[in-house]
C-alpha cells in the first residue's frame, strides 16, 4: 500500500514538473500536462490553469493551500461534480469550468465564493436553472451558460445575482424569453442566440433599463411585440438575425441610443418610416437576405456609416435613394436586381469609401456615376454584364473587383488607377498591362502626384546630439526607400559638418514603392504576347497541322475514290483518317490565329475565346481525340481477333457489324465533344480552346473520365499488340514479312505511348493537385505532342504501305480516263450518241455496246489531228449500273470455260502469286486482247469470282490479316468468268479475264492461257473468307 502511495506521489510530482510557472510562483500553467488531479499548490499562487487534462473531480479542500488564488481555469476536463468546499479559496475572482461533464450548477461548491466575479459553465450538460441553483453571489458580474441543454429557467433563478451585467445563454433549448431576467436591474448584455424562442412579449426587457446589447439571432421568432423593444434608453446593439418569421421591425420609441441594428435572413418587405426618427444615432443598418424591393427612406439617419441591403429584391436606385446620408462610408447592394446605375445615384454620399454592387444584373453604368464619390477605395462590380467600367472618380481606388463579367472585354491601363493595390478581373489578359507592377516595379515620377508624395522633414538640433551617429550616413533610415540622389545629398551634408553641429533642415521627396496583385494571372494557356510562345513550338505546330491535314485528307480521298471494294480494314482506316483529319483542322485554327495575332495576342484573345470558331475548334479537337482512340482500339481488336482465330474462317467481323461498332464510336465521340457546349466544362476558358476547367466537381469528373477512357484504350492497344506479336513469333510462319509486321506493331505502340501517356499522366496528377511539370511544358504536350499521333497515323497505317501506292495509281488512272472521256464526249451529240460507231481502240466502257455496229462518223472528228484514232464515247450511266448489278447479283455455278493456251509472257515466279496490278485494267482491255467484240447483252447471269492474291500487297501493314494471306479483299484483283444461264448456252464462249491496261502485244485471235491458280497453304483474309462462304451458298 505504501508503494502504491509512493508511486502515485511520484507520478503527481512528475506531472507537476511539466507545468510552467512565472511571477515568482504566482502563476502555474499546467495545460495539456496529462494530470488526473491537481498538482501541489504554493501558498503564493494567484493564477492556476489546469485546462485540457484528465481531472475528473475536485475533492474537498483541494485548493486550500492556495489561499490567495484569484483565477482558476479547469476547462476541457472530465469534471462531473464539485464537492462542497472544493474551491476553498474564498478570494477567487474567476472560475472557468467550461466543457466538462457537469449536469447541474455546483451550488455547494460556489456558496463560499462571495467575491466571485466571472463564472463560466459553458459546454456542460446542465438542463435547468432552478430558484436555488445559484447561491448568493453578490459580486458576480459575468455568467456564461452557453452550449448547455437548458430548457427552463425558473422565475427567481437570478435572484441571488443582483450585480449581474453579462448573461450568456446562447445555444440552449429555451423556448421563451426567461422572465427571471427582470430581477437583473443592471444587466447590460443579454445574449440568447441559437435557442428556440418564438415569441417576445412586451414588458420583460423594460425591467432591464441598463440593457446595452440584445442578441436574439438564430431564433425562430414568429411574433415580436411591437412595444417589446421600446423604452430601452441605453440599448446600443440590437441583433435579430435569422428570425425566419419576422415580418417587420418593432418600434424603437424611447430607444434613441441604438447604434447597430441587424435584421438578417428574415421576411422583411419594408422598414418603418419612423425608424430613423426613433433612432437618429443609428450608425450601422444591416438588412441583408430579406425581401425589401426598394431602398428605404433613411434621410433622418444622418449618422449612418454602414448600410447593408444585400440579397434583397431592389430593382432600381436613384439620386434620392440615399438622400441625407452624407456620412455613409460603406454601401452594400450585392445580389439584388439592379440593371442601371444612373449618374446621380451617389451624389448624396460624398464620403463613400466602400461600394459593393456584386452579382446584380447591371447592364449599364453611367459614365459620371462615380464622379461624386472621389474618396472611393473599394469597389466590387463583379458578376454583372455591363460592357464598360467608367473610370471617372476612381483615382483613389485601392481594391477593384470586376470578375465574372463576360461582356467586360476592355479594361483601363494602369495609369487610370494610380493607387491600385488589388485587382480581381474577368480575364487574365486584363492583367497583362499590370505585370510590370506585379513584379515589383515602382511608380514613375509622372505617375506620382504632388499630394501623394511623401516628405521627410528632418530638424537637427545644434546642441545635445551624438555626432558619431549622424556622421555614419549608411545607418540613417536604413529601412526607408531613399533614392540614390537623396543619399548623395545627405552624404555631402554630413561630410561638410564640423565639430559644432548647426541646425539644418532638409526636405526630400521619396517615390513610394508600388506593388499590385492582379487575378487571374496570365500564363502559357492565357498568354499576353503570342498564342505560341516561341518559334520552335510555332513551326512544330505548323508542320503537324499540314502533315495531319494533307496526310489524312489524302487517305480519305484515295480509300473512298478507289475502285477497290470497301472491306472492314479499309472502312476502319477511313474512319481513323477522318478522325485525325479533324485534329488537323483544330491545329489549323490555332496556327492561323497565332499567325494573325503575332506579338499582340492579348488584344484579340478575348474575341477569339468567345467566338464560335474557338468552340468549333475545341469541339473538333475533342471529337478527333476520342474518335481516333476509339478507332485505334477497334482496329487493334479486329486484327487481334483475326490472328488469334485464324483457323476459324467463319468468325470474322463483317462490314455491317463494323459499321454498327463505328456508329457507336461516333456517338460516344460526339457526346464527349458536345458536353462542354452544354455547360459541362467550357471550351472558352483557355486560349487553346480545350476543356481543361476543373473548378467544379462536374468539370473535374469530365476531364478525369476522358483521361481514364483514353488510358484504358491505350492499355487495350498495348495488350493486343503484344498478344499478336507473341502469336506471330511463336508460329511456323515466321519470315521476313512477319518480322516487318512485328516491327510495325512495335512502332505503332511506341507512337501511341509517346503521344498519349505523358499528357494523360500529367493531366491526372494536375487534376488532383500534384503539379509535376510547368505550364509551359504542359502546353507543349497539349498542342504538339498530343496531335502528333494524328500526324503519324496516316503514314503508319496507309501512306507508307505498297497497297496504298497501288490504290493511288488506280485513282489517278480513273481520273485520267474520266478526263479524257469527258473531253471527247463533249464533242458528240447527245441525241444520237448510242447510234454512232466507236473505234475499236478507244479502251472505253461504251465499246461493249458499240462493237460490231457501224454508224455515221461524228462531225466533231474533223477537230482531231490527222491520223489520230477515233475518240471513245463516255461511259454511260446505264452501262455502269449494269456492271455493278452484275457484280453484286446472285452467284451460280459457272459453266466450264475452254482451256486457255499457255501464255506467251514469262511464267510466274515459283512460290509467289501475281500482283494485283496485273489484273487491274478495264474490261475493254480484255476484249481488245482477245481481238473480239464483247458478248451481246443477255439476261441475268452469274459471275464466278476467283480472287488472286498479291505478293506485293500490304503484307507489312498491320491492317491486313497477318496469318499468311498476302492481300486483303480491298487490295486484291478479280478474275471474272461469265457463263450463261445454262451449260449449253455458254459452252463455246471464251473466258473473260481482266488484264493489264498496258501489256505486251500478243496475237489477237489466240488468247493466252493463264496458269491455274496456285493454292497456298496460308490463312485467308476476312474478305477471302466471305467469298469462300458465298460461293457454296450460290451453288
Amino acid at each position: 500500500m505504501w508503494a502504491a502511495a509512493l508511486w502515485a506521489a511520484g507520478a503527481l510530482w512528475a506531472a507537476a514538473a511539466m507545468c510552467s510557472g512565472g511571477g515568482g510562483g504566482e502563476r502555474l500553467d499546467c495545460r495539456s500536462a496529462g494530470l488526473q488531479a491537481l498538482p501541489p499548490l504554493h501558498h503564493n499562487l494567484i493564477s492556476l490553469d489546469v485546462s485540457n487534462n484528465n481531472i475528473s473531480s475536485l475533492p474537498r479542500d483541494a485548493l486550500l493551500p492556495a489561499t490567495g488564488l484569484r483565477d482558476l481555469s479547469a476547462e476541457d476536463n472530465l469534471i462531473s461534480e464539485l464537492e462542497g468546499g472544493a474551491v476553498g479559496a474564498r478570494g477567487l475572482r474567476t472560475l472557468r469550468l467550461s466543457r466538462n461533464l457537469l449536469r447541474a450548477v455546483p451550488t455547494h461548491a460556489l456558496a463560499p465564493l462571495h467575491h466571485l466575479q466571472t463564472l463560466s459553465l459553458s459546454g456542460n450538460l446542465i438542463t435547468e436553472l432552478s430558484d436555488s441553483s445559484l447561491p448568493p453571489l453578490p459580486a458576480l458580474h459575468t455568467l456564461v451558460l452557453k452550449r448547455n441543454r437548458i430548457t427552463h429557467i425558473e422565475p427567481r433563478a437570478f435572484a441571488n445575482t443582483p450585480a449581474l451585467h453579462v448573461l450568456r445563454l446562447e445555444e440552449n433549448l429555451l423556448s421563451e424569453l426567461p422572465p427571471a431576467i427582470q430581477l437583473l436591474p443592471v444587466l447590460q448584455d443579454l445574449l440568447l442566440s441559437g435557442n428556440r424562442i418564438e415569441v417576445v412579449e412586451a414588458g420583460i426587457l423594460q425591467q432591464c433599463r441598463l440593457l446595452k446589447r440584445l442578441d436574439l439571432r438564430g431564433n425562430p421568432l414568429t411574433r415580436l411585440h411591437r412595444h417589446a423593444l421600446q423604452h430601452l434608453p441605453h440599448l446600443r446593439t440590437l441583433i435579430l438575425s435569422e428570425a425566419r418569421g419576422l415580418r417587420e421591425v418593432p418600434s424603437l420609441n424611447g430607444s434613441a441610443q441604438v447604434r447597430t441594428l441587424r435584421v438578417e435572413r428574415a421576411r422583411l418587405t419594408r422598414l418603418s418610416t419612423d425608424l430613423c426618427r426613433h433612432a437618429p444615432l443609428l450608425q450601422s443598418l444591416e438588412m441583408k437576405s430579406n425581401y425589401i424591393d426598394r431602398v428605404p427612406d433613411l434621410h433622418e439617419c444622418s449618422e449612418l456609416h454602414l448600410l447593408d441591403l444585400s440579397s434583397n429584391e431592389i430593382s432600381a436606385v436613384q439620386g434620392s435613394s440615399f438622400r441625407g446620408l452624407h456620412k455613409l462610408l460603406d454601401l452594400l447592394l450585392a445580389r439584388n436586381r439592379l440593371r442601371h446605375i444612373p449618374s446621380d445615384t451617389f451624389i448624396h454620399t460624398p464620403e463613400l469609401q466602400r461600394l459593393n454592387l456584386e452579382e446584380n444584373q447591371i447592364e449599364h453604368i453611367d459614365m459620371e456615376a462615380f464622379v461624386s464619390i472621389s474618396k472611393l477605395e473599394d469597389l466590387n462590380v463583379g458578376n454583372n454584364i455591363f460592357p464598360w467600367l467608367p473610370a471617372s472618380g476612381l483615382q483613389r481606388l485601392l481594391h477593384l473587383k470586376a470578375h465574372n463579367n463576360p461582356n467586360l472585354r476592355h479594361f483601363h491601363p494602369p495609369d487610370v488607377f494610380p493607387r491600385i493595390q488589388t485587382l480581381v478581373l474577368s480575364y487574365a489578359y486584363h492583367c497583362c498591362e499590370f505585370m510590370p507592377l506585379m513584379e515589383g516595379g515602382t511608380v514613375t515620377e509622372e505617375e506620382t502626384s504632388e499630394e501623394d508624395a511623401s516628405t521627410d522633414l528632418v530638424i537637427i538640433p545644434s546642441q545635445s546630439i551624438d555626432a558619431e551617429a549622424w556622421l555614419n550616413a549608411t545607418d540613417v533610415w536604413s529601412q526607408l526607400n531613399v533614392s540614390a540622389a537623396g543619399g548623395s545629398r545627405w552624404q555631402a551634408m554630413l561630410e561638410d559638418w564640423e565639430s559644432d553641429l548647426v541646425e539644418g533642415v532638409s526636405e526630400h521627396r521619396v517615390e513610394p514603392s508600388r506593388r499590385v496583385q492582379c487575378l487571374p494571372l496570365p500564363g502559357p494557356f492565357l498568354p499576353c504576347v503570342d498564342l505560341f510562345d516561341w518559334w520552335t513550338l510555332r513551326c512544330g505546330v505548323w508542320a503537324v497541322f499540314l502533315l495531319a491535314l494533307l496526310g489524312n485528307g489524302t487517305v480519305v480521298f484515295v480509300l473512298i475514290c478507289s475502285r477497290s471494294r470497301i472491306d472492314v480494314p479499309r472502312f476502319l482506316v477511313t474512319n481513323l483518317a477522318a478522325a485525325d483529319f479533324f485534329m488537323g483542322i483544330y491545329l489549323g485554327f490555332l496556327a492561323v490565329v497565332d499567325a494573325g495575332t503575332l506579338g499582340e495576342f492579348r488584344a484579340h484573345a478575348i474575341a477569339w475565346q468567345m467566338s464560335g470558331g474557338c468552340r468549333l475548334a475545341g469541339f473538333l479537337g475533342v471529337l478527333s481525340s476520342e474518335l481516333s482512340v476509339y478507332t485505334l482500339a477497334v482496329i487493334t481488336l479486329e486484327r487481334n481477333y483475326a490472328i488469334t482465330h485464324a483457323m476459324h474462317l467463319n468468325k470474322r467481323l463483317s462490314l455491317r457489324h463494323a459499321a454498327f461498332v463505328m456508329a457507336a464510336g461516333w456517338g460516344f465521340s460526339l457526346t464527349a465533344a458536345s458536353l462542354p457546349l452544354l455547360g459541362v466544362s467550357d471550351y472558352r476558358k483557355f486560349a487553346v480552346c480545350l476543356p481543361f476547367e476543373t473548378s467544379s466537381p462536374v468539370a473535374l469528373g469530365y476531364v478525369v473520365s476522358l483521361l481514364a477512357i483514353n488510358g484504358v484504350a491505350f492499355l487495350v492497344l498495348l495488350g493486343c499488340y503484344l498478344k499478336m506479336y507473341c502469336a506471330i513469333r511463336g508460329s511456323q510462319a515466321w519470315n521476313s514479312n512477319d518480322s516487318r509486321i512485328a516491327k510495325r506493331m512495335a512502332l505503332l505502340v511506341f507512337t501511341d505511348f509517346l503521344c498519349w501517356s505523358p499528357i494523360a499522366f500529367f493531366a491526372l496528377t494536375a487534376a488532383f493537385g500534384l503539379q509535376l511539370v510547368s505550364l509551359e511544358e504542359a502546353k507543349v504536350f497539349t498542342v504538339f505532342v498530343l496531335p502528333l499521333n494524328s500526324c503519324c497515323n496516316p503514314f503508319l497505317y496507309a501512306i507508307l504501305t505498297k497497297q496504298f501506292k497501288k490504290d493511288c495509281a488506280l485513282v489517278c488512272k480513273a481520273i485520267e480516263e474520266s478526263r479524257v472521256t469527258r473531253g471527247i464526249g463533249r464533242c458528240r451529240h447527245s441525241s444520237n450518241f448510242s447510234n454512232r460507231q466507236t473505234p475499236a481502240n478507244t479502251n472505253s466502257l461504251a465499246e461493249r455496246s458499240s462493237r460490231g455496229q457501224h454508224h455515221a462518223a461524228c462531225a466533231c472528228r474533223r477537230l482531231l489531228p490527222a491520223g489520230a484514232p477515233p475518240p471513245p464515247p463516255p461511259a454511260a450511266r446505264r452501262a455502269r449500273l449494269l456492271r455493278w448489278l452484275r457484280a453484286c447479283g446472285p452467284r451460280s455455278a459457272p459453266a466450264p470455260a475452254p482451256a486457255p493456251r499457255p501464255p506467251a509472257a514469262a511464267p510466274a515466279r515459283t512460290g509467289s502469286v501475281s500482283s494485283s496490278v496485273e489484273f487491274s485494267s478495264s474490261r475493254s482491255d480484255s476484249w481488245r486482247t482477245y481481238g473480239r467484240a464483247p458478248p451481246p447483252p443477255r439476261r441475268a447471269v452469274s459471275w464466278l469470282v476467283a480472287r488472286k492474291t498479291s505478293q506485293d500487297s500490304n503484307l507489312s501493314s498491320s491492317r491486313n490479316d497477318s496469318s499468311g494471306s498476302n492481300a486483303t479483299a480491298s487490295t486484291g484483283t478479280w478474275r471474272t468468268s461469265r457463263s450463261g444461264g445454262s451449260a449449253a448456252g455458254g459452252a463455246g464462249r471464251p473466258r473473260l479475264t481482266r488484264q493489264p491496261a498496258v501489256s505486251a502485244e500478243e496475237p489477237p485471235l489466240s488468247p493466252p492461257a493463264l496458269p491455274a491458280p496456285r493454292h497456298l497453304h496460308t490463312i485467308p483474309s476476312a474478305a477471302e473468307a466471305e467469298l469462300q462462304q458465298e460461293e457454296p451458298d450460290a451453288r
